[in-house]
């Protein structure tokens, strides 16, 4: 498949006709303006279900196909593309040149998400090899966080930051700023029993 992209937009309306009508019009200027290659419009309940089935069907797809190593992250629209093609050509150059990975060749680079607000879920998958890599995944870590900050996104979406990504709120958040995240914590949560080390890093003082 040559496409880069390929979007689900599901629209409501009052009158059916009047709606349809208007994306119809909506997908030939598209179309005549070269932004799109292509587009099909569901005809009933059925067509729509059947569509929103295979977005649905990433995640297990991907299950099946071997480990997967699962970002959610926000980058910019214009983004959206060249971040998952910046982190396949990296990690393909080091895969190549490394020998500390078990075999981390043949990594594949997916993204799906909700473009609208550029959140990304930024999935690579080692095909055929289920069992996770501990050296390999902090080394796509590094790639994936790298391509997303360097181009001013947040490596935080819509699951949050929880204790995986807190470390790393350093570089997406200036020292004042943790400080004063830290001084509030500690103003309502003094004895720090309120579920510690969730949130802020360690180094600003959350045990």
């Amino acid at each position: 498949v040559s496409q880069p992209l390929f979007l689900l937009v599901e629209t409501q309306g009052s009158n059916s006709d009047h709606d349809a009508s208007k994306i119809d019009s909506f997908l030939t200027r598209l179309y005549d303006n070269d932004i799109i290659s292509n587009g099909i419009l569901a005809q009933d309940t059925k067509q729509i279900m059947e569509m929103w089935k295979i977005r649905e069907s990433c995640n297990p797809s991907a299950a099946q196909a071997g480990c997967v190593y699962k970002f959610d992250v926000s980058i910019p629209i214009e983004d959206y593309v060249d971040v998952a093609k910046e982190v396949e050509k990296k990690l393909m150059a080091s895969s190549s040149s490394s020998a500390t990975m078990a075999n981390p060749s043949g990594m594949t680079v997916v993204i799906w998400g909700h473009i609208a607000d550029g959140n990304a879920h930024i999935n690579i998958i080692t095909p055929g090899k289920y069992e996770k890599d501990d050296i390999l995944s902090k080394h796509i870590e590094t790639t994936v966080y790298d391509a997303v900050l360097k181009r001013r996104g947040s490596i935080s979406a819509e699951h949050g930051l929880g204790q995986l990504k807190n470390e790393y709120l350093g570089q997406i958040k200036e020292k004042s700023v943790l400080d004063v995240m830290s001084g509030m914590k500690a103003l309502f949560d003094p004895h720090g029993i309120m579920n510690p080390g969730k949130y802020l890093p360690s180094s600003n003082g959350q045990d």
